[in-house]
């Protein structure tokens, strides 16, 4: 019996080395400079944006999380609570010694970042990788661009092939507070693509910052 339990207890520790051999590097950066706290769309879950944060590991720390208006949780009206649960990530992520922490998003998660940013905002930066034309429960996009607030840069990434393209950056870009750091840029994808598409152009406009 005593064997066993011997035998049991190794086996645990053996395991608890292989998972923190095995971790992934971006939970294990090698500089505070800067994390971001991500959020994917409605509907979805935070597998759907953790590849494009993997592939940002190297610039900006992603922390991926789950919204209200996940697949699982189905509650994008506690829009409120979103706010207090972003707050709290990034407190969190400041805690841990990041100098510089932004908030980004795709499609509603988008959208809810640059809400945030005139609700609540507590982040450095705002990344929106194509947001909806309207949201349900915040609105217009334009009126959320009025919202934001005047002291953050924000990156807004649309693709060539997304319907919102048509309407250019004066849609609802132009009627953000003018920041000097402030981008709008396009990328050659659809909607769904344009996570991994912007990669690039959001890893240069982070290391812009610097």
């Amino acid at each position: 019996m005593m064997r066993n339990q011997m035998t049991g207890a190794r086996r645990a520790f053996m395991a608890a080395l292989l998972a923190a051999a095995c971790a992934p590097a971006w939970a294990q950066p090698e500089s505070k400079t800067c994390a971001m706290v991500l959020m994917h769309d409605a509907g979805s879950s935070p597998v759907s944006v953790a590849g494009f944060g993997r592939k940002l590991q190297a610039t900006c720390m992603p922390k991926v999380v789950e919204m209200p208006w996940s697949q699982r949780r189905n509650n994008d009206k506690d829009l409120p609570g979103a706010w207090v649960e972003i707050n709290r990530h990034i407190k969190g992520l400041r805690e841990q010694g990041f100098k510089r922490v932004l908030v980004a998003g795709y499609g509603f998660g988008a959208n809810a970042a640059l809400a945030y940013s005139g609700e609540a905002g507590q982040a450095d930066g705002v990344i929106a990788l194509a947001p909806e034309a309207r949201a349900a429960g915040l609105g217009e996009l334009p009126a959320t661009a009025a919202r934001m607030a005047q002291h953050i840069p924000a990156l807004w990434i649309i693709g060539t092939d997304d319907p919102l393209h048509e309407r250019g950056e004066t849609f609802a870009y132009a009627r953000a507070p003018l920041h000097p750091a402030s981008r709008y840029a396009t990328v050659k994808a659809d909607r769904k693509g344009t996570p991994d598409a912007a990669v690039k152009t959001v890893a240069e406009w982070i290391k812009s910052q610097e």
